[in-house]
């Protein structure tokens, strides 16, 4: 099977996990992962720049998603596999450091190799592990709570950030927070559609939404009000980095 991208939403142009919607929501199935992946760039470039926008979301994630996996085996001794973690990582630092717009060849090329690396990482491991993580639980509790607030991509790259500070990774959450500004991605719940109750109550059920995965937000274990009060903490960072 070749899979042929008509955007560059999401990493499901090379994953062997699909996202079905369905009667009773959304679900996810296991697919054959591609023997190849085509995609023209000026078709890419001339459709919806949210599209695009989301799978750099989706992409940069999986910094976030590694991190949750690297946790849960410094934890509770989860396996973890290196070559997986090599492959998310290493098209998401690319995509990160790029300087590159949505509007440049070499940019959306980078995108694409970042997105279908995540793919591959997963087909590696046998899992979702090294590309979803506290960010997608986030993002799994938004679609519960708040059906229709925005992309998949767009609501995992405010779930890493937020995830991201959690961890107290400083200097990370200064990259991804100007990898996501820079490209006109949400950094804040107002800017996805959210009120801060809203946001505070998704990262509050995030957990249900994947019971068998240890993320930072399984590891903090952070009740309502601890979560409103790392968020305004997270708001304030956001100004000192952002400006």
């Amino acid at each position: 099977m070749v899979s042929v991208a008509t955007s560059l939403a999401n990493d499901g142009i090379a994953s062997p996990v699909a996202s079905l919607q369905h009667e009773g929501g959304k679900g996810s199935y296991g697919v054959h992962i591609p023997i190849a992946v085509v995609v023209d760039l000026d078709f890419v470039e001339n459709g919806p720049d949210r599209q695009t926008q989301a799978g750099i979301g989706d992409a940069v994630s999986n910094i976030s998603s590694v991190a949750d996996w690297e946790l849960a085996h410094r934890v509770r001794g989860e396996p973890i596999d290196g070559l997986a973690v090599t492959l998310a990582r290493t098209g998401a630092e690319a995509l990160l450091n790029h300087p590159g717009k949505i509007t440049d060849d070499a940019f959306l090329t980078t995108l694409a190799e970042a997105l279908i690396l995540g793919g591959i990482s997963m087909a590696v491991c046998g899992s979702s592990r090294p590309a979803s993580g506290g960010c997608h639980e986030i993002s799994h509790a938004i679609d519960h709570l708040y059906p229709g607030t925005s992309s998949h991509g767009e609501q995992v790259g405010l779930g890493a950030l937020f995830c991201t500070f959690l961890r107290g990774d400083i200097e990370r959450f200064g990259q991804l927070a100007s990898c996501l500004h820079r490209h006109g991605l949400a950094t804040t719940p107002a800017e996805l559609g959210l009120t801060e109750d809203q946001f505070v109550a998704a990262v509050s059920y995030a957990p249900q939404t994947r019971p068998d995965r240890y993320t930072i937000l399984e590891h903090l274990n952070l009740t309502p009000d601890e979560i409103r009060r790392r968020l305004a903490d997270f708001t304030d960072a956001l100004r000192d980095h952002l400006g």
